[in-house]
């Protein structure tokens, strides 16, 4: 008898053939179907909202974003006019996926508690986790603008984190869509006509947007994506999104 011989597969899941390692998605627009929207904070007490979706080329997709800072406001003030509050990027996106959504922003959202899986940091693994889940959004559709964007990594120093030369690729959401009329929020609450989606497509699609600030002496394509529309100071009144001729 071989020394291999207790190693059976008798009982054991089939493992499928699968190639490893994180492959970013192409700069484009994709329809996702909500999993789960659902609000945990980060340590240094700025409020964070998780997105699990499902794109409609079949990938899951995962992405935080930043509704608040570590003081519990959802902006920042203007450099050059300190009397404007300036929506956080984070905010506005999740704030458009409420509205496209559901119709109504983030502020009069209603969540419940409900255990998914979320990965532990200290446990290197996904734990099961009570965590207050956006109920509204569950099951929705809404159009993703996903930038492929080029970063630097960053190593811990001490307490803090520092940027290397080493690049990575990630992606990020920097736009939402109403997923029928090719609309954003801003030209919905403007009446504008929707052109923004094009024109997204026609700058950015399957291009790599070079986010790094210390670069390898190869030239990207740098910048970023437009940046977030004003967004409505008064609650609207009626459906943004109604049926449009």
């Amino acid at each position: 008898m071989g020394i291999f011989s207790q190693y059976k597969s008798d009982g054991l899941e089939q493992v499928q053939d699968r190639i490893g390692g994180f492959t970013p998605l192409d700069s484009d627009i994709y329809i996702a179907t909500i999993k789960a929207m659902y609000a945990q904070p980060a340590k240094s007490g700025a409020l964070g909202v998780t997105l699990l979706a499902t794109l409609d080329n079949g990938k899951d997709y995962q992405e935080t974003f930043y509704v608040s800072d570590r003081e519990g406001k959802n902006y920042f003030l203007n450099k050059q006019d300190t009397t404007k509050k300036v929506p956080l990027p984070g905010f506005v996106v999740v704030n458009d996926i409420c509205l496209i959504a559901s119709d109504m922003p983030l502020s009069d959202q209603e969540t419940e508690e409900k255990v998914l899986n979320i990965y532990d940091p200290e446990a290197k693994k996904e734990l099961p986790k009570n965590v207050p889940v956006i109920t509204a959004l569950i099951g929705k559709k809404v159009a993703l603008a996903i930038a492929n964007e080029l970063h630097n990594k960053t190593t811990k120093v001490g307490d803090s984190y520092q940027e290397t030369a080493e690049s990575v690729n990630r992606n990020a959401v920097v736009k939402v869509f109403h997923p029928e009329y090719k609309i954003t929020v801003y030209e919905a609450t403007e009446e504008k006509d929707p052109v923004f989606w094009d024109k997204w497509l026609e700058r950015y699609k399957g291009q790599v947007i070079d986010r790094r600030k210390i670069k390898d002496g190869e030239q990207g394509k740098e910048g970023r994506p437009p940046k977030a529309a004003p967004q409505p100071t008064t609650k609207p009144t009626k459906s943004l999104f109604g049926k449009r001729d």
